[in-house]
């Protein structure tokens, strides 16, 4: 039987070109046991006219589009869900691609190993530069146990695996957990697939490159933003809520321990996003007063207080350890050195 990919992506203020060229990746997906049905939501009414989206179709592709009120990526994801015909569903962002056979290759994969969720590698591309990310060296199944250890790799931001894209979903197991929670606007992702490779029987890794995020400079810019400490910690208590939830309590010990190293991820790009992000209009005294404040939040507090080092590059761990013990002249070192780095 010919199984149907639901391929959605999401669309907010993107160039119909750039869109077109995700697409055509899409349209490469070619096998002889499934067809690609590429479900495109416009997240807001586009700055160009759509008629002409239907007509990238192609035998081996369906093509669907339709146009929501402005609410954000996972709204425009969820109304994708919605719509989708597939009995699988992956998520591409319109500004990057699916990778060569990337389709066929954890399809193939799901069917023979009746997995729930299959993963593949990822490339990760800015300019002419470009890294690969390999979760592991080898193929695997993920079942009982070993799904424990999987989900809370999830909560490692540091393996780089708590992300929508470039793994392919069973749409009944994507269903069974409501889709995106379309109140998070930062860590929507990493809550979204985590949640579904909890409920996940069998969880699968093909050593292949399945997608290429695709970067550019000026989305490096570190943009200041008020509500961004607000924003983030909302992702955590939302994934926090979701672990708290969970049977039996060893696991969820196991969850949480975890969950210390996603909030201490976080929190050092907010040292850089925010508290000492040069377009931030504070000065010294405010910045001091911000910086003793997010420190101060439950949400980090408590895994700083539990933090002793390690499990991070040296550089993360030097300014975990300058946050925990609010050394802010050496946290503000740190910050200034890393923008130098980036350019800003």
């Amino acid at each position: 039987m010919s199984e149907l990919v639901s391929i959605i992506i999401p669309v907010y203020q993107t160039p119909i070109q750039t869109l077109h060229d995700c697409v055509k990746s899409l349209q490469q997906q070619r096998g002889d046991d499934f067809r690609v049905e590429a479900v495109i939501v416009f997240d807001g009414k586009p700055a160009f006219d759509t008629t002409s989206i239907l007509t990238w179709a192609t035998v081996s592709m369906n093509v669907h589009a339709e146009t929501i009120e402005h609410a954000g990526v996972s709204a425009a994801r969820n109304a994708g869900l919605r719509s989708a015909s597939g009995q699988w569903a992956m998520f591409v962002d319109a500004d990057d691609a699916l990778a060569e056979n990337a389709v066929e290759n954890l399809l193939k994969f799901a069917l023979q190993r009746q997995c729930d969720i299959v993963m593949g590698a990822y490339r990760s591309v800015l300019g002419a530069d470009a890294e690969t990310h390999h979760y592991l060296n080898e193929n695997k199944v993920f079942e009982g146990s070993e799904c424990d250890k999987f989900c809370e790799d999830m909560l490692r931001p540091q393996r780089g695996i708590a992300l929508a894209w470039g793994k392919l979903y069973r749409m009944s197991v994507l269903r069974s957990i409501q889709g995106f929670n379309e109140s998070l606007s930062l860590g929507e992702d990493a809550e979204f697939a985590f949640r579904a490779c909890v409920v996940a029987r069998r969880i699968g890794y093909v050593d292949a490159m399945a997608y290429e995020y695709r970067r550019n400079a000026q989305s490096a810019v570190r943009t200041f933003r008020t509500d961004y400490v607000r924003r983030t910690v909302k992702g955590i208590e939302a994934l926090q809520d979701t672990v708290r939830q969970m049977e039996p309590a060893d696991t969820r010990e196991a969850y949480m321990q975890c969950l210390d190293d996603y909030a201490l991820f976080h929190l050092t790009i907010i040292m850089i996003n925010y508290l000492f992000n040069p377009q931030a209009p504070w000065g010294r005294k405010e910045r001091k007063t911000r910086y003793r404040q997010t420190l101060n939040l439950p949400v980090f507090q408590e895994p700083l207080l539990r933090y002793r080092g390690g499990r991070f590059p040296i550089t993360r761990r030097v300014a975990l350890l300058s946050m925990k013990w609010h050394l802010y002249d050496i946290s503000a070192a740190i910050a200034w050195a890393r923008h130098r780095q980036f350019g800003d």
